[in-house]
């Protein structure tokens, strides 16, 4: 993890409300600066703010890198005798009489495991198709834009935190890391896909609106585009987690991260571990929101609520 700070920033009537984070932070005692517009610009000169805004400021956020993550995960998991099969897809799960679940995997090979943890992101519907099961789930093609800032420097993770703008549309950036200049893109911006339809184009419509939203409030940021990458958002209705058994085939866990998971991958594989090995795990009273066969997940076309 890269310390850097992190600000949370909007119009003070913006549609994400700031004060029920900071409900949520002052019960948890997590430490926080409340601070008005034209402060964070005294503190971070790089915005553009007035009076209408506010913020939250916790100095001990920062920037946590999935490539490093992912990669120390997969090296204790190596070590402790795990077998990583990479670009291997899964075809089908059965439930097998007697007990245990039958993996297929394209290549025609089938394992069999006495349980098995679904953490399939978008191919989630896929995999549950073999149990009759599908989740209401909105896939997006999202994206992000690093920029050649004019002076990179004035973004360095030790001089600007990672921020995020509290309304609709949502817009959230980072400082100068892994490539020469800061990251900025919409959250929940793109269109629907599926794994299937998905491109890895720029979305025109999407990058005018980041380029506005820097150009009033950031404009230190802009610069030519360094790179504009896609990602695919999968979200259930209500933006949770999913974190659960399949109630008709115990054997099946299912673990969905609604866009946005990696924060919390440690954890989530600590859970699902205790679960599967175990059979409980001490977080149970945390799940309860987590569950599959919540009202919002059976509904065939719930509202969605994609903010905050």
């Amino acid at each position: 993890m890269t310390r850097t700070g992190g600000l949370d920033i909007g119009p003070r009537d913006g549609a994400i409300p700031l004060h029920d984070y900071m409900h949520a932070m002052a019960t948890e005692n997590v430490p926080f600066e409340h601070l008005a517009g034209p402060e964070i610009s005294r503190r971070w000169p790089q915005w553009r703010l007035g009076d209408e805004h506010h913020g939250l400021y916790q100095a001990d956020a920062g920037i946590a890198d999935p490539n490093r993550g992912n990669a120390a995960h997969q090296r204790l998991a190596r070590g402790r005798g795990a077998t990583l099969l990479e670009r291997t897809p899964v075809t089908r799960l059965r439930e097998v009489a007697g007990g245990g679940i039958e993996v297929a995997l394209a290549d025609g090979t089938v394992h069999r495991a006495p349980q098995v943890v679904i953490a399939a992101d978008a191919w989630t519907n896929d995999l549950l198709a073999s149990f009759e099961r599908r989740l209401p789930l909105t896939i997006i093609q999202a994206q992000v834009t690093y920029f050649a800032a004019p002076d990179p420097a004035r973004f360095a993770p030790d001089r600007f935190p990672i921020w995020i703008w509290m309304d609709d549309p949502s817009f959230y950036g980072f400082p100068t890391y892994g490539e020469a200049g800061p990251k900025a893109a919409e959250d929940v911006g793109g269109h629907e896909v599926t794994p299937a339809t998905r491109t890895f184009e720029r979305n025109e419509v999407g990058y005018r609106r980041l380029i506005d939203f820097l150009e009033r409030h950031l404009p230190e940021h802009l610069g030519p585009e360094i790179v504009t990458k896609t990602c695919l958002y999968t979200m259930t209705p209500d933006r949770d987690f999913v974190v659960d058994r399949l109630p008709d085939v115990p054997g099946v866990h299912v673990a969905l991260g609604a866009a946005h998971a990696y924060k919390f991958a440690s954890v989530l594989g600590r859970v699902l571990a205790e679960l599967v090995v175990d059979g409980a795990t001490p977080s149970a009273g945390e799940l309860n929101r987590f569950t599959i066969d919540r009202p919002i997940l059976l509904e065939a076309k719930p509202a969605t609520s994609f903010l905050g």
